[in-house]
């Protein structure tokens, strides 16, 4: 039986992991591409996007999927920890304070156009595995 401190408990799991991923997402890209640009906090978002794009399909919200403690771990812990609305409003303001214009409008049309794209991916697919 799921109670609420199963859910909270879950939820936090989530949350830690969620937050882990973040770090070694970013550091992996600042490693890879460079600080010129936040390609690291553009992946998360983008992936979160799509992933609670997915996770939103009727099917997954209503428990019969994975059940509504697992659900509200990937959801609120996983996702809300992985995504980072906060990172991405400060380095889009670290970018302008530099003087950096232009890869601060890139940024926040990559991040706005790639998650809204990737949401709408996400409920394509889960429409598409899972039709109502």
């Amino acid at each position: 039986m799921e109670t609420h401190l199963h859910r909270l408990l879950a939820i936090a799991a989530g949350g830690a992991l969620g937050a882990v991923c973040r770090y070694a997402v970013v550091l992996g890209c600042v490693r890879l591409l460079g600080d010129r640009f936040p390609y690291g906090v553009l992946a998360v978002n983008v992936a979160g996007c799509f992933g609670l794009g997915l996770l939103m399909h009727e099917s997954w919200v209503s428990g019969d999927r994975l059940g509504l403690t697992a659900h509200a771990a990937m959801s609120v812990g996983l996702l809300g920890a992985l995504t980072t609305f906060s990172t991405f409003g400060y380095d889009t303001v670290r970018l302008v304070e530099l003087g950096r214009h232009g890869p601060a409008v890139l940024n926040v049309l990559a991040n706005v156009g790639a998650g809204l794209t990737a949401c709408w991916l996400g409920r394509l697919l889960g429409n598409s595995l899972w039709p109502t």
